[in-house]
């Protein structure tokens, strides 16, 4: 009995632990925060990727109890009782060391998992940072405010592409253009250089 729960543990959770590894070199394990919709904008340039109120730091029991880290827990704690099966150790020690092994993985994926998240960034947009900043039309603006157009425009560090409206005379795609208020959240006033 108590190999096949060591067996079926191990099994369970060492096959898990290599589903999430291929979905992850897939692509498709990553963040779930992730959203396909449209581009991540944030308008609000005080919004910070640490901010509690974004749910993205989280109390560190419900990080150490994560499916990775949970996974982990099970595939160390089988594979421990596997291997001291044979060793002489009597029940109740393989017990509590393999408890202790698998602990222990636990733990340790919950600190990596919190440490790679820690190294990453929102990657949101703050659009007022985009205020002053010089581009070029991509998509004809339409003059005097009647209808948007869209310009590429270098934003922290990565080139965009954002909505824009003038109220001057309609803007050409190829024209260099400076951006002079933020009108929306994914919208921006802009005139000719």
């Amino acid at each position: 009995m108590e190999h096949a729960v060591y067996f079926w543990t191990a099994l369970v959770g060492c096959t898990l632990l290599v589903i999430q590894v291929i979905l992850q070199v897939l692509g498709l394990g990553g963040d779930h925060e992730m959203d396909s919709s449209g581009p991540n904008v944030d308008t609000d340039a005080h919004m910070d990727a640490g901010d509690p109120a974004h749910g993205t730091q989280g109390n560190v029991f419900f990080g150490i109890l994560s499916f990775k880290a949970i996974v982990a827990f099970a595939g160390i704690f089988g594979l421990t009782g596997l291997s001291l099966e044979d060793a002489g150790y009597s029940d109740f020690q393989r017990l509590a060391i393999s408890i202790l092994a698998g602990l222990s993985a636990m733990i340790v994926v919950a600190f990596l998992m919190r440490m790679l998240h820690n190294l990453g960034s929102s990657g949101s947009l703050v659009v007022s940072n985009a205020l002053g900043h010089k581009g070029q039309v991509y998509l004809r603006i339409p003059g005097h405010g009647e209808g948007r157009g869209k310009v590429t425009i270098e934003v922290q560090g990565r080139t965009v592409e954002l909505d824009a409206v003038t109220d001057g005379e309609p803007i050409p795609t190829g024209k260099m253009v400076k951006v002079i208020e933020i009108v929306g959240a994914e919208t921006l006033k802009v005139a000719t250089i």
